[in-house]
């Protein structure tokens, strides 16, 4: 829980980390080096600018899978400019991209952003943000941008790599990489480097599948820095300081997980008051009061679920018109690196999804008003183990499954895009909460909730016991 505009800053960074090797990933799977690299310096991003923590992402992490035929693609070596040497290699799945500043002069100004040519009904999602959407499509697809102060000698990755092409786009160097995942329907299509040789900043942009190529060409035809101060300016990354403190974590698949013992302290049952002490110093007893498992939506307010569930549902085919679920079609993957493999389609199960309707309760035990409120407990799926349970996704694998493991349904919820935000208690206050999630049958048995957990996972070592921890089984 944070603040509105805290918590809308980790939102937009935290979907920035995700778009360059896949999408809907939940958190049991291996991340590429690649993409652990750039987490970790989101993370520190996010604790440094809101001091805030974040809430990790549900992910459909990847691991490696076997290899393909090796394909050979011919290095692209673009023409000397003014200041910057480039050498462009794909291999495989992967795309390197090397900088050399051959005058090695880093220039430290500072600049803000301009794009001049957005499309029509695209907005940023707040002011400070570098994150562009449809209006229509809120929070998916658009346009996200990374900037990168580029130092003597620079090498950016693009991972899930189809195949590039190399153009000059209003007199500047661009790389426009296409995606492809293995998987169908993907949100982020494209990933774009754009260099700016007279600032020394390189713009990396993920495109999504809703912007046509002609938005896509010019919105980057329109961007361009303004000089400013160092108070409005936008944030520019400096490559050669991430590079020097930030080394690759470790493997996901090394990373070792501690199973939730069953009698720890750390896990509850329903109908137990549980005290929480939240980030901003607020303290709550929260109660799961009751779990019910209904086949239909049609008794419960539209207004209170989430739009991308409701979405989600409709593409799945998982929904009739008079709100039933009904059995769909989920895929199954062997998981890719995103440099020799690229994710798999194994298996697809008919299966029926449930919504798991939730009613808790919180209290404010405080004797002034709480901050801001956001509901955003995950439901998880865990599997026994030994005297305990771990994450129930094996390595290698994944499910594009209904479940989210956000907050499907929330009443009452907040509006448009405040949705999880329920607002400040009163002293001594007690409100009751209702959250609903949908799972898929034969995960009902498995189900628990992470409540109140703002935190990201450990890279080596993962304890289902620590603090950050609350956990409550609702298994059915």
């Amino acid at each position: 829980m944070t603040n509105l505009k805290s918590s809308k800053k980790i939102d937009e960074l935290a979907e920035k980390i995700a778009l360059e090797d896949f999408d809907n990933i939940e958190k049991n799977h291996e991340f590429s080096d690649t993409y652990q690299q750039k987490r970790k310096v989101f993370m520190r991003d996010i604790r440094k600018n809101s001091q805030s923590k974040i809430k990790h992402n549900k992910k459909k992490m990847i691991s490696v899978a076997a290899a393909i035929l090796f394909i050979a693609i011919p290095t692209t070596v673009f023409a000397a400019t003014k200041i910057y040497d480039s050498v462009v290699k794909q291999q495989k799945y992967e795309t390197r991209i090397s900088l050399i500043n051959k005058d090695d002069k880093k220039i430290n100004k500072e600049y803000q952003l301009v794009i001049a040519d957005l499309p029509e009904n695209m907005e940023a999602m707040n002011n400070e943000s570098l994150k562009y959407s449809f209006k229509d499509n809120y929070g998916k697809g658009g346009f996200s941008f990374l900037l990168w102060r580029v130092g003597k000698k620079n090498e950016f990755i693009a991972e899930n790599t189809k195949d590039y092409v190399e153009k000059e786009i209003n007199g500047k160097k661009a790389i426009i990489v296409n995606v492809d995942n293995g998987i169908e329907k993907l949100s982020f299509n494209k990933h774009i480097y754009l260099v700016f040789e007279e600032e020394g900043i390189v713009v990396e942009s993920y495109v999504g599948s809703d912007v046509s190529d002609e938005q896509m060409m010019a919105v980057l035809g329109s961007i361009s820095f303004k000089p400013t101060t160092k108070e409005v300016a936008s944030y520019i990354r400096d490559y050669d300081s991430e590079r020097s403190t930030n080394q690759i974590p470790a493997s996901v698949a090394d990373r070792k997980i501690v199973p939730l013992e069953k009698e720890s302290k750390k896990l509850f049952k329903v109908g137990q008051k549980i005290p929480i002490t939240t980030f901003e110093g607020s303290k709550l007893d929260y109660t799961i009061e009751k779990v019910e498992v209904f086949d239909s939506l049609v008794n419960f307010k539209e207004e209170s679920f989430n739009p991308f569930i409701l979405e989600r549902l409709n593409e799945a085919n998982a929904m009739d018109q008079a709100k039933n679920l009904i059995p769909y079609q989920r895929s199954e993957f062997k998981a890719g690196d995103g440099k020799n493999t690229i994710n798999e389609l194994t298996n697809k199960t008919l299966i029926k999804p449930k919504f798991v309707f939730i009613t808790t309760s919180v209290k404010n035990m405080k004797t002034k008003a709480t901050e801001e409120i956001y509901m955003t407990p995950s439901l998880e799926i865990l599997k026994s183990e030994k005297n305990g349970w771990t994450f129930a996704q094996k390595n290698g694998t994944f499910e594009n499954g209904i479940k989210t493991g956000e907050v499907d349904y929330l009443e009452p919820a907040g509006e448009g895009k405040a949705f999880y935000n329920i607002g400040r208690l009163a002293p001594g206050k007690t409100i009751t909460i209702k959250l609903g999630y949908l799972v898929d049958e034969d995960k009902l048995d498995s189900m628990f909730i992470d409540a109140f957990n703002n935190q990201g996972m450990d890279d080596k070592k993962e304890d289902l016991n620590a603090e950050k921890y609350t956990w409550i089984d609702i298994r059915q």
